[in-house]
């Protein structure tokens, strides 16, 4: 059947066409067509695929029209793209570097592979170096990418409740947001959409600030010097350690609700607390079949089984068979723009990670840092509200 042109992209994936639609990532466009395998593992060349779907597990890694390591999960389709999956140097559905788990059934420590001898060991390094890494360099050489410098008196990362409820309170503030779409924030004077903090610094330019902001947004970047900055990056999704769950078909329960399409028809959900009683309820809101919901607090996952997933082994020594497994777990408190420029996180608990330390106004180790929600361990609206009057002052 021929494709309609005005609702229909196509792109190629390792040369062969894709269809894809309007507003879909490239992962998105995989999914579709039933393709779940994106990379391969770096050291034992198990199939790989997306996880997060919100590009922070680096599962979906791709080489996008010549630039290597592109997140999948985050770039737009465009029409005539041209993907490439990446380690597998043979082809990635059939790499025959994957027969390194049978070769080393015990594991490959490759510190110490054929050590004992020093013409081997050179060998065995030399084949070593060729095969890490990820990706190769670009196809041509990056052109200058347009930058610029601004001031602001107060900053504030993240436009989710907590950022929201920040900038309400202060009145007064710049909000970045790394996503495309959020909600209008007549309160701010100023929001802006794709602009995604990739680093913060101790000012050392001369313009007059405490912090410095670096700001990618699409391909131009932005410094911007402030006074004072609040945190509010939220949290990403983690996955839960049990044999199996990297293959292809386990998936945040998160990223499956922002996907434009459903994976399957029957899932299995596995997870803990609120988290899981609310990814459950929304997944089945989608379409979803829940074949089984699993508390890992009375019954754990044994072992995923298939690629993509097929079934789930538990403790309870049944099979549960579905199209996919979905994780919902409390997202992780993603801490690490707070913790670089010397903020103290601590940990709060082995389902919800290191959160940012603060005191009741919001207040980190850093003068001129503030944090509020889940990057804090704290109640969104509320932290916010306290970060945002603080930080205003």
């Amino acid at each position: 059947m021929d494709r309609e042109d005005h609702d229909t992209i196509r792109i190629s994936l390792d040369g062969e066409a894709i269809d894809a639609r309007p507003g879909d990532t490239i992962a998105a466009a995989l999914l579709r067509a039933r393709i779940t395998t994106f990379t391969r593992s770096i050291k034992y060349h198990r199939p790989r695929g997306p996880f997060c779907l919100q590009g922070t597990c680096g599962q979906c890694l791709m080489r996008v029209d010549g630039v290597p390591s592109r997140l999948a999960c985050k770039v737009r389709a465009e029409e005539g793209m041209i993907c490439e999956r990446q380690n597998g140097p043979l082809g990635v559905d059939k790499d025959l570097f994957r027969a390194a788990d049978f070769v080393f059934a015990d594991g490959l420590d490759h510190h110490h592979l054929l050590t004992g001898s020093r013409v081997l060991g050179r060998v065995a390094m030399e084949i070593a170096r060729r095969l890490a890494g990820l990706g190769e360099l670009p196809s041509q050489a990056q052109g200058p990418i347009p930058a610029e410098l601004r001031t602001a008196r107060l900053v504030v990362i993240g436009a989710g409740p907590a950022g929201l409820a920040a900038a309400r309170a202060a009145g007064n503030a710049l909000v970045l947001e790394k996503e495309s779409a959020a909600a209008d924030p007549a309160f701010a004077s100023e929001l802006m959409l794709g602009a995604e903090c990739v680093g913060l610094y101790t000012n050392d330019t001369p313009l007059p600030g405490n912090a410095l902001l670096a700001v990618r947004t699409g391909s131009r970047l932005l410094g911007i010097v402030a006074e004072r900055v609040v945190v509010a990056t939220g949290g990403a999704s983690q996955p839960l350690p049990f044999p199996g769950c990297d293959r292809p078909g386990v998936y945040a329960a998160r990223g499956l609700l922002g996907l434009p399409l459903r994976v399957g028809e029957r899932l299995v959900v596995v997870g803990d607390g609120e988290e899981l009683i609310d990814c459950s309820s929304a997944l089945e809101r989608r379409g979803y079949v829940i074949e089984r919901v699993l508390d890992i607090q009375k019954v754990q996952p044994v072992r995923a089984l298939g690629n993509p997933v097929r079934a789930l082994d538990t403790s309870l020594g049944e099979r549960i068979r579905c199209d996919a497994v979905a994780i919902a777990l409390p997202p992780a408190p993603l801490h690490e723009l707070a913790s670089s420029v010397g903020a103290h996180a601590h940990w709060v608990g082995r389902l919800h990670g290191f959160a940012v330390q603060v005191d009741a106004d919001g207040r980190t180790a850093v003068p001129w840092l503030f944090a509020a929600g889940r990057v804090a361990g704290l109640d969104a609206i509320s932290s916010g509200e306290a970060a945002g009057r603080a930080a205003a002052k």
